[in-house]
């Protein structure tokens, strides 16, 4: 071989390689900087100061790096109820959650509740941002006491 055609495959692969190693840094950065929402919804909690009453709470983080607009924060039960989704009425003005910034929390009252109360299993929360995505937390895996 030639020097000149030796330095032409060398820069060749080297083009190749970095070529590969900036499109695989490119995703790798793509699916980083897109935001991220965790939800989470705990029954169960007892209020400190009041009557003692026990309460539910959704609590909505952006784990991700961009910032997220969250619309609304809804109960969801089974598909068969009259009313499937139930809003949470602190939930209604728009959040904007940024990288780093506390959770939101969304207290839930246990009123009207027993109607679900065969199907508490099946109940989750979900958050929707402004361009309509929804974000779900778990099913419970313990059976709260309006369930009772």
């Amino acid at each position: 071989m030639k020097p000149n055609e030796i330095v032409s495959l060398v820069t060749a692969i080297i083009g190749a390689m970095l070529g590969t190693a900036g499109f695989v840094i490119s995703i790798l950065a793509f699916l980083r900087d897109r935001p991220r929402v965790r939800v989470t919804l705990v029954w169960d909690l007892e209020q400190v100061g009041g009557s003692g009453e026990r309460i539910g709470l959704v609590n909505v983080a952006n784990i991700g790096r961009r910032p997220i607009c969250i619309g609304a924060v809804v109960l969801q039960a089974p598909k068969h109820y009259k009313w499937d989704g139930m809003l949470l009425k602190d939930s209604i003005q728009a959040i904007q959650l940024i990288e780093g910034a506390p959770p939101a929390k969304f207290p839930v009252n246990y009123i009207g509740l027993k109607t679900y109360k065969a199907d508490w299993s099946r109940i989750r929360a979900y958050a929707e941002d402004s361009a309509g995505r929804k974000y779900y937390s778990n099913y419970p895996e313990k059976k709260p006491s309006w369930a009772e």
